[in-house]
């Protein structure tokens, strides 16, 4: 096998000659939305060995993930947009442009003002909006924890950790009160304003809710599984348990998994 940027061409020609009029029926008809789907489950699949820490595996996801850009860049190449080439010219010159205290002369005391300067230089390339660079499709979860970083980012955020804690309470107490109401639309407003809160507590304790999130419903499937096995012994069917005996399974469950 070729070696470093060999190797790489050498994808780039497989990728190339799958695509080509005598390659794969099935690479050939795919189009970039029809890629999208994937390209989307490729990427969870990389985040679920992150968080198992299976690195052996997660080198093979990699490499699926590497292929979702290959596969776009060829079919803009076939329809004369951009090669491969363009995309890695492109975030090489960024990556060099948005980092001129390590290519150039400008100095930083801390991450804190790498930060501060990613902005200025995102602001002096047109993209002056804070938000603008939001994607609209993201996990609502996710959206709402970059929203937040990004406006704090010039200066709109809670203080603390406890600033923020109070403003969940707030909000748990507002959504009490509209449930009081039975108002639907103001139930939905209030449970809305309380998860981007809770989204946004996680930069507070450098957590990533959306990783946070996922790990605990996996814990959660984990357990209620093992509540299924242990049902599936007695015979009993789920329906007929009363809460007290869920909430014996629940504890044990918990103790198990």
């Amino acid at each position: 096998m070729p070696e470093g940027a060999d190797r790489f061409k050498e994808l780039v020609k497989i990728m190339a000659r799958l695509r080509a009029p005598d390659g794969c029926p099935w690479d050939r008809e795919q189009t970039y939305k029809d890629i999208a789907a994937h390209t989307l489950e490729e990427t969870y699949e990389v985040l679920e060995t992150i968080d198992r820490e299976a690195y052996d595996d997660l080198r093979e996801e990699l490499g699926d993930l590497l292929l979702q850009v290959l596969f776009y860049s060829q079919i803009a190449a076939e329809e004369g947009r951009f090669t491969i080439d363009d995309v890695i010219d492109g975030i090489c010159r960024k990556l060099i442009h948005r980092h001129p205290h390590v290519f150039g002369e400008t100095k930083v005391t801390g991450s804190g003002e790498v930060v501060e300067q990613w902005e200025k230089l995102k602001k002096q390339e047109g993209k002056r909006t804070v938000l603008g660079g939001v994607p609209k499709a993201l996990p609502a979860l996710l959206k709402a924890f970059r929203l937040g970083e990004k406006t704090s980012r010039v200066g709109f955020d809670w203080p603390d950790a406890e600033g923020i804690l109070e403003k969940v309470e707030e909000e748990a107490h507002e959504l009490h009160q509209a449930r009081e109401s039975g108002a639907k639309d103001e139930i939905d407003h209030e449970y809305g304003d309380l998860l981007f809160t809770l989204a946004n507590l996680g930069r507070f304790l450098n957590i990533d809710p959306e990783g946070s999130l996922r790990r605990a419903a996996d814990r959660f499937m984990a357990r209620f599984g093992h509540m299924e096995r242990t049902l599936a012994h007695t015979e009993r069917e789920p329906s007929t348990l009363t809460p007290e005996e869920w909430d014996e399974l629940w504890k044990e469950a918990k103790d198990k998994v």
